[in-house]
């Protein structure tokens, strides 16, 4: 769930890192005239093809990875679960981490480290030895935060700020669209010569986009603090009722996007008998979920925040509700996994705007690493609590899953009514 932008100027980039104490920078309704929309694309368009060259192999690699040890290990629900949560237990370490060293160090250094050590994580499908498994994919769950906290800090401190939606959307586009033309080839290519070539495959993929990311991107300027204002602390940044409300909507959907994207390829390969379906439906969500994203940032920019955050709480409701009455009718998961998974992704790409809209710029790194990390747990929660549910009866994850997300509507108006309290500026939806 996933994030980026970049721009080529270091003094823009000083400038955009610039924030004071509780400021909120409200990127919808006080356009900064300095960003050329021009200058914006130009900037991104290396992003944009790492995006979509990284995309084309995280996608698949997660959405196969609980069928390898289904299959090559002989794992249970649960007890890929566990490795699931341990993955993402790793990662949360490293959000916490990689926040303050985004800050510190630069975006582009901690996301070419990330593309580096999601490369060596590949790996994970040349051995069936448990503890190495474990352990290559714990890696990846520690690769996996970086590059997502370097892509972030990136693009909310480089695009210009009404153009924010658009840019993320387009940014999350070009993940989704790589990972939904690949996903036909991950599956004949699994089909034909197994888990072994297809893990390569991986490596080289990976490895290629950090040296594209090496290569082709400026370094943004490390963060700076405002003169005089003191640095903000992870626990400090914790404490502000905006960022709690963050917390919570990053929170609830998580846990249900990670029961789907556990259960629901497990549910479609024993449903419908082979892999080829389970392809299908990756290709066909990721589809449906790129253009949910276009829509969901051209909505943000046009017509406010508000309003399309809530639609996608509100269809992530309609789409666990789906998977927890039809979880035994393949065509039933196939459609509102399509529509759970669509919706999660829309709501990602408007993260970037709430983000925008809650903290100063100057502290965008460490908000990430600290919602990344609320998204770590949420996984955890999500995958454990799946795992555990489904060995009652297949849908009542699912079914937990939406009245969890229900108190997410509560939790939106409440933001945008601290948003407003804060800024003093009525945002428009």
């Amino acid at each position: 769930m996933t994030h980026l932008a970049m721009h080529g100027h270091a003094a823009q980039a000083h400038l955009a890192s610039l924030g004071t104490g509780n400021e909120c920078i409200l990127t919808s309704y006080r356009p900064l005239r300095m960003w050329r929309p021009q200058a914006d694309l130009r900037a991104v368009a290396p992003l944009l093809v790492m995006q979509l060259i990284s995309g084309a192999w995280i996608l698949p690699q997660g959405a196969f990875f609980p069928i390898y040890l289904e299959e090559m290990l002989h794992f249970t629900p649960l007890a890929i679960a566990i490795i699931v949560a341990i993955a993402q237990a790793t990662g949360l370490v490293a959000a916490l981490i990689g926040g303050g060293l985004t800050d510190a160090l630069g975006s582009k250094r901690v996301l070419v480290l990330g593309l580096a050590g999601g490369a060596i994580a590949s790996l994970v499908f040349q051995t069936q030895l448990p503890l190495l498994v474990t352990a290559l994919w714990c890696l990846g769950g520690a690769a996996g935060s970086l590059q997502t906290l370097g892509a972030s800090s990136y693009l909310t401190r480089a695009a210009a700020p009404q153009r924010l939606g658009l840019l993320s959307a387009l940014f999350a586009l070009s993940f989704t669209i790589g990972g939904a033309a690949s996903n036909p080839i991950a599956g004949w290519l699994l089909d034909t010569t197994g888990f072994g070539l297809f893990g390569l495959v991986g490596v080289i993929t990976l490895a290629a986009a950090a040296l594209l990311v090496q290569g082709a991107l400026p370094a943004q300027a490390p963060a700076h603090t405002a003169a005089g204002e003191q640095a903000v602390t992870l626990l400090v940044l914790a404490r502000r009722p905006i960022v709690q409300l963050l917390m919570g909507l990053r929170f609830l959907p998580t846990v249900f996007y990670g029961m789907v994207t556990v259960l629901a390829p497990l549910m479609l390969n024993d449903l419908a008998g082979n892999k080829t379906t389970v392809a299908l439906y990756g290709t066909v969500s990721l589809m449906v979920a790129s253009v949910a994203q276009l829509m969901a940032g051209r909505a943000a920019d046009r017509y406010g925040h508000r309003g399309p955050t809530f639609v996608g709480y509100a269809a992530l409701i309609v789409a666990a509700l789906g998977l927890a009455l039809f979880a035994d009718d393949l065509w039933g998961v196939f459609g509102f996994g399509v529509l759970g998974i669509a919706a999660a992704w829309a709501l990602a790409t408007l993260f970037f705007v709430l983000v925008a809209d809650g903290v100063p710029r100057s502290e965008h790194g460490r908000a990430f690493g600290l919602l990344h990390a609320v998204w770590s747990i949420a996984m955890i929660v999500g995958a454990l609590l799946g795992g555990a549910l489904t060995r009652l009866t297949p849908g009542l994850p699912f079914l937990v899953a939406a009245l969890l997300n229900g108190l997410s509507l509560l939790l939106v108006t409440a933001f945008f009514a601290q948003v407003n309290r804060t800024s003093g500026v009525e945002p428009q939806g």
